[in-house]
């Protein structure tokens, strides 16, 4: 669909190339002499002037000047009257005066921009006027052309039938040119709508302004829109031709991926874009003259800028930026050709007329194949983005069945208690752990830990955890030395990691409870309807191979509630404030629940007060029956 779209907008751009390039042979300029002094009519109709040499490649005149005289002969070769137009190709030009004898008769026509009611003799985007010579007249002609910012006037004589063949094939060529622009605005405008990336929107109000651009720039806006009005476009020229290099600073920062390649680079065009809109913004205030020499530094500037910043997109692999940086160099030629063109410095070819249009189309439509191909990237990296979140939620799902088969398959049942378990990783897999031993009826041994980290590694880790377990079950009886065999298999095993962990055993027949921790959180003791917590403190695992461990002991009772737990079933709930201040209060009022109720109301109570998981959780809860 984009290479379609791209395609048809290449057939018309070779369509504007061969109408440009059919249109009837241009004449030669006039060979003009010019002066800067400040003279009045009558003074220079005396020739009370000093002229310079005859010039016939002059018509771009700088910008430090306001005025200047111009002096050229007309001749009428024919043996019969000739109508000629003199087309002053500056549409922007503040004001004109062409003045010529008769017969000792002076002729004046005046042209002012600015005002609607000095209307052309010929509709036209450009100060036209027509002069009627008779057979083999000779006749010279005095312009006083008056502009604020650049004075370039570039003069054509032309044969009425040759002047109104050129006037329809210009106006052909460049509503291709505005279709160009206008065609790929709304195409990416649609794809910008689908796929809401910024780029595309910038590169859309680049186009907009664009056309603004080039419909101030070519004439076209004050002979087409508002021919009655008095407005004078030059300030909302400036402030569009800022806006445009704003909007592509913008949309190259986005396209080339700067933010991330060369955040320097990054800073240093978005503060040049900025300060460029500041520029577009001011444009009312600012002298015209001032905002003219401006952008004759501030665009060559911002064009290498531009240029480097693709090269170097290029280099660090955004293969797209091709497209981008092959966008600029047509510009840059077609604006300097067309430049060159316009100040007579080179010969008038279809190219050289027409410079700027050819540059900016060949410039979109390149910006519209390199925005293509990075969609192009974008979706197939997409869709290798998905087979291999793909991937990865298979080996996830693997993980977690093998995860769930290191965890125990049911809890610990006996006529002498009952258990609840519930495991809530925070991922897929989670590095907390759990397990048991039961060798009978009157004896439990349980263990509950916590490694450091998240996710995979930590799971990984929690298996290793496991063996240390089962490898220390010879002392299952004693707690501590439980802990300080397990800790010494750590040591050794876990790389830059720790392990928080408790380990209780329950003799029935004495109805005793023993434990030891390495760090874990205090058992809580719900008797009677009142809670308590009893602590035993430790270093994690995995810390210190030689580390000493205590135990502590709780004679139990018939319908005792024991709880035990991970970290994070309470941290992250409450800033600031310690376990006992967050669970209490939860716990107290539900002591009076059946345990499978009370078990569930709390993990709910809890994750009302909890905004967003950020650990793995191991609740369990036993009671003594």
């Amino acid at each position: 669909m984009i290479q379609r779209d791209l395609l048809f907008n290449l057939w018309l751009l070779i369509v504007f190339l061969s109408i440009t390039s059919c249109t009837s042979k241009l004449p030669e300029r006039p060979i003009i002499q010019y002066s800067f002094q400040n003279l009045t009519l009558e003074q220079v109709l005396s020739e009370d002037v000093v002229w310079s040499k005859p010039e016939e490649m002059k018509y771009n005149f700088g910008y430090w000047k306001r005025y200047v005289w111009v002096k050229f002969e007309l001749i009428n070769h024919s043996e019969s009257p000739s109508q000629y137009i003199l087309d002053i190709e500056s549409p922007w030009v503040d004001e004109v005066i062409l003045a010529w004898k008769s017969l000792a008769t002076v002729n004046t026509i005046e042209y002012r921009g600015s005002d609607s009611h000095t209307l052309k003799e010929i509709p036209h985007r450009n100060p036209v006027f027509s002069l009627d010579l008779s057979p083999n007249e000779k006749r010279i002609v005095y312009l006083k052309i008056t502009n604020v910012g650049i004075l370039s006037a570039p003069l054509r004589i032309w044969t009425r039938n040759s002047f109104f063949d050129r006037v329809e094939r210009d106006y052909i060529a460049n509503g291709i040119y505005f279709g160009i622009i206008f065609a790929l605005l709304l195409y990416n405008l649609l794809i910008f709508v689908s796929v809401k990336e910024k780029a595309y929107l910038f590169y859309c109000l680049y186009l907009t302004t664009l056309l603004i651009n080039y419909a101030l720039l070519g004439g076209f806006f004050k002979q087409l829109l508002i021919p009655e009005s008095y407005l004078n476009i030059k300030p909302y020229l400036y402030t569009s031709v800022n806006a445009s290099l704003l909007f592509v600073g913008l949309f190259s920062l986005t396209f080339l991926n700067l933010k991330s390649l060369n955040p320097k680079l990054d800073r240093l065009i978005l503060g040049s874009a900025v300060t460029i809109g500041v520029f577009s913004v001011f444009s009312f205030f600012i002298p015209y003259h001032w905002m003219e020499i401006s952008f004759i530094y501030t665009f060559p500037y911002f064009l290498l800028l531009l240029v480097s910043s693709g090269i170097y997109s290029y280099w660090k692999g955004v293969k797209s930026s091709q497209f981008f940086v092959l966008a600029w160099v047509t510009l840059f030629v077609g604006v300097i050709v067309d430049s060159l063109t316009k100040a007579s410095i080179l010969p008038t070819t279809t190219f050289g007329r027409y410079g700027v249009q050819i540059g900016t189309a060949f410039e979109v439509i390149l910006f519209s194949l390199a925005l293509g191909r990075r969609l192009r990237f974008l979706l197939e990296e997409n869709i290798s983005s998905q087979n291999q979140l793909t991937t990865i939620r298979k080996d996830l799902e693997t993980a977690r069945r093998i995860q769930m088969r290191i965890l125990p398959a049911e809890v610990p049942k006996s006529h002498q208690f009952s258990a609840i378990v519930s495991y809530l990783p925070l991922y897929d897999i989670g590095g907390d752990f759990y397990d048991y031993f039961d060798s009978n009826e009157n004896e439990l041994g349980i263990v509950i830990a916590d490694v450091t980290g998240h996710g995979v590694s930590a799971a990984l880790d929690s298996s290793t955890v496991k063996i240390a377990f089962r490898n220390a079950k010879g002392f299952m009886h004693s707690p501590k030395q439980l802990m300080a065999e397990m800790n010494r298999f750590l040591c050794t095993s876990l790389n830059a990691r720790f392990v928080s962990a408790a380990y209780f055993y329950f003799d029935f027949d004495q109805m005793k409870l023993t434990f030891s921790s390495a760090g874990n959180p205090p058992l809580i003791l719900i008797r009677d309807r009142e809670v308590q917590s009893v602590e035993c403190p430790g270093l994690l695992l995995g810390v210190k191979p030689d580390f000493s461990y205590e135990q502590n002991e709780i004679l139990l009772k018939k319908g005792d509630r024991l709880l035990i737990f991970t970290d994070g079933l309470y941290e992250n709930l409450k800033p600031n404030e310690d376990m006992y201040s967050i669970l209490f209060p939860e716990i107290r009022p539900i002591v009076g629940l059946a345990h499978h109720d009370f078990h569930q109301k709390l993990l709910e109570r809890l994750s009302s007060v909890r905004t967003i998981l950020k650990d793995d959780i191991t609740f369990i809860s036993l009671d003594i029956v």
